[in-house]
């Protein structure tokens, strides 16, 4: 059924017609998607979780909220701000960590520090890039298909 045949079955009256007529009655053009909202860092963490790693809602949940407790120490022991890759607008640090993910400004790759930041080490990190490349989990996972 028809945006107009709904309003003139309905009864919404002649306002909600020429909403109809015009397009205006659900927010968008006849034959329009809806514009997709955006998925947050933490929603698309927890769906690689679940749909490439074979999690439970209830284990990504959990893995989640063990991100969430380690994202400080990542930032604070982070060397990201000496890279050479690093540029003086982003304000942003520990691009290795799930939660963070690639910068949304550095996009030149000039050198990568990451294999001397405590962060790689202590948790036996494998890549490196990570704020032109996206984070570790990302990187791994792209590695399995």
């Amino acid at each position: 059924m028809k945006r107009r045949e709904f309003f003139e079955k309905s009864g919404c009256g002649l306002l909600g017609l020429m909403m109809a007529e015009f397009g205006f009655a659900s927010g968008q053009k006849e034959g329009a998607q809806a514009p997709k909202k955006k998925m947050s860092r933490e929603d698309m963490v927890k769906k690689m979780l679940m749909e490439k790693m074979g999690k439970t809602e209830e284990e990504a949940d959990t893995m989640i909220i063990e991100m969430k407790e380690k994202l400080p120490m990542v930032k604070d022991m982070c060397i990201c701000k000496t890279c050479p890759t690093f540029v003086a607008e982003e304000t942003e640090v520990g691009f290795c960590h799930p939660l963070v993910g690639k910068s949304k400004i550095i996009t030149e790759e000039k050198g990568c520090d990451c294999p001397k930041c405590p962060v790689y080490q202590k948790m036996s990190l494998k890549n490196g890039y990570y704020c032109t490349r996206k984070s570790e989990m990302e990187q791994e996972m792209a590695k399995k298909g």
